[in-house]
């Protein structure tokens, strides 16, 4: 199976490996960019920081933190979530639900005012 590759101006969205109802991604950011202001209906998503800092903005009351290498989010299924590239970084990202692989955009929802 060939595994998914994005590539634009924020960094890489790289698949490392996706089963049937799971995906482990890993993504980079240049300091700077946004991702995400969007969420799943039918997918959990856990975000692990491996170097630098993002800021991370949910929809849940929580107040937005800042994710430094070692430090995980979970977002629930409904939780919007959004990052902020504070620095150039990398994340680990591990879903489980629908939204894997080919299947990214099927359980995707951007918000209509982004949370950043």
């Amino acid at each position: 199976m060939k595994l998914e590759t994005h590539k634009d101006e924020r960094g890489v969205i790289k698949d490392l490996m996706v089963g049937k109802n799971f995906s482990v991604t890993y993504i980079t950011f240049k300091k700077g960019a946004v991702r995400a202001n969007h969420y799943h209906k039918q997918t959990t998503q856990m975000d692990y920081i491996v170097s630098g800092k993002v800021k991370c903005y949910t929809n849940n009351g929580s107040p937005a933190f800042t994710m430094a290498a070692g430090v995980g989010a979970f977002h629930k299924t409904n939780e919007a979530h959004a990052y902020k590239a504070l620095t150039n970084a990398e994340m680990i990202s591990v879903c489980v639900g629908k939204r894997i692989g080919k299947n990214y955009s099927k359980d995707t929802y951007k918000l209509a005012i982004p949370l950043i």
